[in-house]
């Protein structure tokens, strides 16, 4: 099928304005958030919406079908073509697709979409509003290619030899002899077929000799390119994919080509912060760039299927994919969730999700669901779970398939026979583990949230299952790291979450005068998870520095805190972190206390104020080592040593006022819609200005600023404003280019600076 995208000239109507739009777009980040709002904390306070996009366009004369492909529309979806309702869908995560041919007429068509998301609260994070990823337009002649119906399957790896397995789907208007070229990393195979009307379902060997297999290392990627010819003309299509093995071995784990392989991962939500849920390419691909440059090698798309471009980023940066489907079935666990519509929609969701992502060797798992209440058998949960691994291993029997369990939250009767029987021995089940076993048992891995406890017990009990930390606190970064060096069945870690998000306001908070771990949300003017080891900006946040030292065994980073809280108890909720923070800049704490915090897994670490040791000290089991100290402005420096030599070192400075702004600009990558700004208020030394707050105002000829932000999340910033308040020294705006000229423009407090952004 011919493919072109239907991303441009749009219309929304939305808030009582209608405005010219480029998909992909985001009706719901650009709204005022305010307490009274009925999102509530779950969806950070933003307004409910409803948005209705329009076009206009001439259909291609010589094509027989026309279809329309979204990847994703958020909100209760319907599709129209000229006033005739063609498709409605409810799941805003998965791709659709809408045969556009019976109602198309000669000359101007209009499409409109509506995507309501005004049923609140409809999800337990920020959702977005909108076609907020790609559509495309797909054409044909009356006999042609199945969408998402060719597909690529590794079967065996040899030296320097590929079996491979393609399935090829066609359409034929009647029955018709047909010949199929097949073209696969240069080799090219002819068949005859006999086509009958209707669907067609083919497979066939090959065997590919020199290919490159893709690796995280080395992501070789190649192209399945099909052709058709029948009496009727014919169709062409083609597929990316890589040369790739996955299995799972009770001893020897998860295997990646044959050889062992661990996941160093973070938790995804889907929202791109200062742009909302619009899932520009050079937004998934910054992400995906940014987590792999700092040592993560695999992500988990909780909970639910990504945009397709992610996973395109994901293939060509070498970046493993847990690919997960629902965080609820039949058993809600918000109002207006996706539980209304589970009976009726799981199975085409389902299917969609696995038919849509087969192709892309970044996927290496597929996910069932996120701590659904049916993991105990309520609700038929355990015939559910079963449905569910059966149909995606329908659509792919090449990967495996992982669910991710937590605790029976959801009933507080089982909740407690669970604490009663947790710690009998590992010769017997506990409550827990009796009553998830039957879902477990049709898994390939199970996923542990939080499980670190279950570890041991649960490996002598079942000792064919591997298991995954589909979720883990920020502290428990080195108590991770430590198991996946150790145990074969541990195959891997996912923190939650690798980067921040919008919704669950302040999950990861830390509240003062209390003790213990802290639990609950906070309320408005809060809107921003604050979990992430990079916030919604992709600057790195606190608990990345442990997360550098627990990966790396002669890394040491240091962080301090505020002493104008020194000596204040505070309690950290489970997905929270230290107060402190990467500076050390306190203007007006001059000769007052504060503590340093020392991450390393070294023999022992030292801390130095102004070239005056601390003394050294072993970090703990969680690799932390604290020190008292007194704040004076200079230096203040942690050195890590290893029998006895120094094998790493990091400092902070004081750093003064800003004195100038400086702008780095990246495009990230061919066909990227939108350019991203980081903007810096430097001191005179050229190092951030940690204390600067400016108003930083962002203006763009020949194009458009589409957001700004920064990692704030207590401020009322509306996103889609060209102006926003510096914090911590830094802001960040996406551009999007428009004009050959585009030039940006930024000034805050009397500096002004500027450069040009290429279309291109």
């Amino acid at each position: 099928m011919k493919i072109t995208s239907f991303n441009e000239n749009w219309t929304v109507s939305a808030h009582g304005k209608t405005e010219s739009v480029t998909l992909p777009h985001d009706a719901m980040v650009g709204t005022p958030r305010t307490p009274d709002s009925r999102t509530g904390p779950d969806l950070g306070f933003f307004q409910p919406t409803r948005a209705i996009y329009q076009k206009k366009f001439t259909p291609d004369g010589t094509a027989k079908k026309h279809f329309l492909k979204f990847d994703g529309v958020m909100g209760l979806c319907e599709v129209y073509l000229n006033r005739q309702l063609l498709a409605t869908h409810p799941y805003g995560y998965t791709a659709f697709l809408c045969d556009l041919t019976p109602y198309l007429r000669e000359g101007e068509n209009e499409i409109t979409v509506r995507a309501d998301t005004t049923a609140q609260v409809s999800s337990r994070w920020y959702t977005g509003c909108g076609i907020y990823r790609d559509v495309s337009l797909l054409t044909s002649g009356a006999d042609h290619f199945v969408p998402d119906g060719l597909f690529v399957k590794t079967l065996r790896l040899y030296d320097g030899t590929a079996s491979v397995e393609v399935e090829v789907k066609i359409h034929a208007h009647a029955d018709t002899g047909a010949r199929l070229n097949l073209t696969l990393a240069g080799t090219t195979t002819k068949k005859r077929l006999h086509l009958t009307a209707g669907d067609n379902v083919f497979s066939f060997r090959m065997m590919l000799r020199g290919a490159g297999l893709w690796t995280p290392d080395d992501p070789v990627l190649h192209t399945c390119r099909a052709e058709l010819v029948t009496e009727e003309g014919g169709d062409e299509t083609e597929v990316t994919f890589g040369l790739r093995t996955v299995e799972t071995d009770p001893e020897r784990g998860l295997l990646l080509n044959g050889e062992p392989v661990k996941l160093y991962g973070g938790c995804i939500h889907h929202d791109n912060g200062i742009v909302g849920a619009a899932a520009y390419r050079a937004a998934e691909r910054r992400r995906v760039r940014i987590l792999k440059e700092n040592g993560f090698n695999a992500i988990r798309t909780a909970h639910n299927p990504p945009s397709s471009a992610l996973l395109d980023a994901c293939d060509r940066m070498g970046m493993l994919v847990i690919d997960e489907i629902f965080d609820c079935w039949r058993i809600g666990k918000r109002d207006f969730d996706y539980h209304l519509f589970f009976e009726s929609n799981w199975e085409a969701d389902t299917a969609s999700m696995v038919l849509r992502d087969r192709n892309h060797p970044s996927v290496i798992l597929w996910s069932t669901g996120n701590e659904i209440p049916e993991k105990s058998g309520l609700s038929d949960g355990y015939v559910t779970a079963k449905k569910l691994a059966d149909l995606i291993r329908s659509c792919d029997p090449t990967r495996p398939v992982t669910h991710a369990f937590c605790t029976f939250w959801e009933d507080p009767e089982m909740n407690k026979k669970d604490g009663e029987t947790r710690y009998l021995g590992a010769d017997v089940l506990d409550f827990w583990s009796e009553r998830t076993a039957p879902i477990a048992d049709t898994l390939d891995v199970s996923g542990y949230n939080y499980f670190f406890d279950r570890l041991d017990k649960d490996e002598a009990r079942f000792p064919d299952r591997l298991i995954a930390m589909t979720e883990s606190f920020p502290l428990d970064a080195v108590k991770g790291a430590v198991r996946l060096e150790n145990d074969p069945r541990f195959i891997g870690e996912f923190v939650w979450t690798a980067w921040d998000y919008f919704g669950e306001t302040s999950i990861g908070h830390v509240k003062y005068d209390a003790e213990g771990v802290h639990w609950g949300l906070f309320g408005h003017p809060y809107h921003i998870a604050d979990c992430g080891d990079f916030d919604i900006c992709g600057f790195p946040r606190p608990q990345l520095c442990l997360r550098e030292a627990a990966w790396n065994k002669n890394a040491v980073r240091l962080l301090s805190s505020d002493p104008a809280k020194f000596g204040r108890k505070y309690a950290i909720s489970a997905w929270g972190f230290y107060d402190a923070q990467s500076t050390w800049t306190y203007p007006g704490q001059e000769g007052q206390k504060t503590e340093l915090f020392i991450f390393s897994r070294a023999d022992e670490v030292e801390a130095f104020v102004n070239g005056v040791s601390l003394g050294k000290k072993t970090p703990d089991e969680n690799g932390t080592a604290r020190y008292e100290a007194v704040y004076e402005p200079g230096e203040v420096r942690a050195a890590a040593y290893r029998n006895g030599e120094k094998v790493g070192e990091d400092c902070l400075a004081t750093t003064g006022k800003p004195a100038f702004l400086t702008l780095r600009a990246t495009r990230e990558g061919e066909g990227a819609e939108i350019v991203y700004l980081e903007i810096e208020l430097l001191d005179e030394n050229g190092r951030l200005s940690w204390t600067a707050d400016s108003e930083v105002k962002v203006e763009v000829t020949g194009g458009a600023v589409i957001g700004t932000g920064t990692g704030r999340n207590d401020d009322d910033h509306v996103y889609t404003d060209p102006t926003c308040r510096a914090y911590h020294g830094r802001l960040l705006a996406a551009i999007r280019p428009e004009e050959p000229d585009c030039a940006v423009v930024v000034t805050a407090d009397g500096f002004s600076t500027g450069m040009p952004i290429p279309l291109e």
